[in-house]
């Protein structure tokens, strides 16, 4: 065999053991991963695992996306990627508990059907390019379903937490018990004036009983139902001791539970208000549970309300102009917790007379706002909103503080009772302990407790509107999340330990920083010149009247000759004014297509050239060993 035919034998061998060595690396190595992201945003977290590595019975998801109609757009394509990557994992790490399916829904196929049977939200592409999917099913071992109707790429955040509650909710199928404890008449019934009818159930309690199971607890029991999967308190207003220890009992065992308190709570509305009003206004409408939330490491403000000036919601005043009542907020996402499973979805929420919470020092657990106002915030006295208040009076009168308050927060970790522990024959102790004194020694335990200082951001008017045609009542649309977000808190609270650890990641998007601050510096310098152009103008026009003003034949149509030096100047000022903002375009335009060549010329040009000269400086070496070799080899046979 000759050199040349051995040359290309040696080649094609090393193709085959190229290709060969990947096929087994890709097979063997399936389930390697090593993530080098900031936030480790492709590693499942410990409470994901956990959950998957307990699965008992088998579960088939079908992931439904359309390859097609996601080519030449990168951010669904990349997206798509990242899902059906991340639903493999899931089958991984489930040790042969899930198995996936990957189904492309084209236009009028049988994959389309299929989709449309699971409840794959289809997303119209314009044109006749037909319906575009991107939704999961999973189906169990005794035919329980639950959908992703459309990964949205903009909660990708969520995307664990989405896919982990879908299999929670697979492999423990029974739907969760909610236990609501409220003074108010929330699930309909309570006392109505002769010849009227009861009042109705809010609508918060139709969205609850069509996910969970709910059962109503009366204010005067003394004990929390055993197989209560989350305790939901709504104005808890003077209740008494028996239930205050079965509900720290609750929370201290282990239990969770979602508090809704209220510093004015309009809501409530006392027996015979229509008859006497002043009097209905002078009622207590307050509630707190700061008898446990302080043992727990939070307390709300008594006797104090959040206003914010910046959330304020639009109404409008005594003389039937709008105004902004500052008593009432209307929350927006940047002030709300995008790391939470509970708010990260949600888009605004409306709260009326909304309370302050703050943690308590020296606690051991941890304070989590979820929801606050802006730095444009302030309290108020209770009293100066119970009775019509003047808006423009609160406005006139606002001093913001500089700091947020915190409207809603989660609280976690170990706590200690509220209450002192039994003592010898049966009887417990009334109120703390002596320290040092026997018994002194309270009971803790770990809590997961949401805490919300507005109850009547749950009453109909906060977020549903009814919809009505000819007296026709045809259902209700949604004005706010504030129905979402107690829905997301109690399907949150009631999943496992390990789901409610699942909470949103860091960032997949990795924003151009240093383009983005060039442009922000140019930017204020363009506005800032702006302005300057804007105060020139001002004082130019203002000089003219002046002159105008000034005039002995007034509204005359002929120009002094100071009013044309003024314009003159003016324009003048104008023209050199309007060159600095082109400078000012320029050299923003300038610096960032700078930075972008520099970048390419890194990328194009500086990475082959380094590969290159690694090449070169290999190739010489290796020369520079042969002729070594040859040296020596010739020494030797002349020696």
């Amino acid at each position: 065999m000759d050199a040349r035919k051995g040359a290309v034998i040696s080649v094609l061998l090393l193709i085959v053991l190229f290709f060969a060595v990947n096929i087994a690396t890709d097979r063997a190595l399936r389930g390697a991963r090593i993530d080098l992201t900031e936030h480790s945003l492709y590693t499942l977290s410990a409470g994901t695992r956990n959950i998957l590595r307990s699965i008992e019975e088998p579960i088939t998801l079908t992931l439904f996306f359309s390859e097609d109609l996601a080519a030449g757009q990168p951010q669904l394509q990349s997206y798509g990627k990242r899902v059906r990557e991340l639903v493999e994992e899931y089958a991984l790490e489930s040790g042969g508990k899930i198995r996936v399916e990957t189904v492309d829904p084209e236009p009028f196929s049988e994959g389309e059907e299929r989709a449309q049977r699971a409840g794959i939200s289809g997303l119209s592409t314009g044109g006749a390019g037909g319906q575009f999917y991107f939704g999961l099913l999973g189906v169990n071992s005794t035919d329980g379903r639950e959908t992703v109707p459309f990964f949205d790429p903009r909660e990708e955040r969520f995307l664990e937490y989405t896919l982990s509650r879908l299999v929670y909710n697979l492999d423990d199928p029974e739907k969760k018990k909610v236990v609501v404890l409220s003074s108010l008449p929330i699930d309909g019934g309570g006392m109505a004036m002769p010849g009227q009818q009861p009042p109705s159930p809010w609508q918060i309690m139709t969205e609850l009983r069509s996910m969970f199971e709910v059962e109503t607890l009366d204010p005067g029991a003394e004990a929390i139902p055993e197989d209560a999967d989350v305790l939901l308190v709504v104005h808890p207003k003077q209740l008494g001791e028996p239930m205050l220890r079965a509900i720290d009992d609750y929370v201290i065992g282990g239990g969770r539970a979602i508090v809704f308190v209220d510093p004015v709570c309009e809501a409530d509305i006392p027996p015979g208000a229509e008859q006497n009003p002043l009097a209905a206004m002078q009622a207590d409408r307050s509630s707190d549970l700061n008898t446990l939330l302080e043992a727990w490491g939070a307390r709300v403000e008594p006797g104090q309300v959040a206003a914010d000036r910046q959330l304020a919601l639009q109404g409008q005043g005594r003389d039937g102009q709008i105004v902004s009542y500052v008593q009432y907020l209307g929350v927006r996402a940047e002030t709300m917790s995008d790391e939470d499973a509970v708010t990260g979805p949600l888009s605004q929420l409306q709260l009326g007379v909304a309370g302050s919470i703050v943690p308590v020092e020296g606690a051991g657990t941890a304070f989590t706002p979820i929801v606050q106002t802006t730095e444009e915030s302030m309290l108020l006295e209770a009293e100066r909103v119970s009775f019509f208040a003047d808006p423009r009076e609160l406005l006139a009168s606002f001093a913001p503080r500089g700091e947020p308050l915190t409207l809603a927060a989660r609280l976690t970790g170990t706590a200690s009772s509220a209450f002192a522990p039994a003592q010898e024959g049966g009887e417990e102790a009334a109120g703390p302990p002596t320290p040092g004194a026997p018994g002194a020694e309270k009971r803790s335990g770990e809590i997961n407790v949401i805490v919300v200082s507005d109850v009547d951001m749950l009453s109909d008017p906060m977020w549903v509107r009814e919809v009505r045609i000819g007296g026709m009542t045809l259902g209700y649309q949604q004005i706010s999340d504030n129905g979402t977000f107690l829905i997301n808190a109690a399907d949150n609270m009631t999943g496992s330990g390990d789901l409610i650890s699942v909470r949103a990641r860091g960032s997949f998007t990795r924003p151009f920083t240093l383009v983005n601050e060039i442009r922000s510096e140019a930017e204020q310098e363009y506005l800032a010149e702006q302005q300057a152009l804007e105060e020139k103008r001002r004082q130019a026009e203002q000089r003219i009247a002046e002159l105008q003003r000034a005039r002995p034949d007034e509204g005359g149509l002929i120009l002094t000759p100071e009013q044309e030096a003024e314009i003159e100047k003016f324009r003048e000022e104008l023209v050199a004014t309007n060159r600095q903002l082109r400078d000012v375009n320029y050299n923003l335009r300038k610096d960032v297509e700078k930075l972008g060549l520099q970048l390419k010329i890194i990328n194009i040009g500086a990475a082959p050239l380094a590969v290159l000269l690694a090449a070169i400086g290999l190739a010489g070496f290796r020369a520079a060993r042969r002729r070594s070799h040859r040296a020596q080899m010739a020494s030797r046979r002349a020696s």
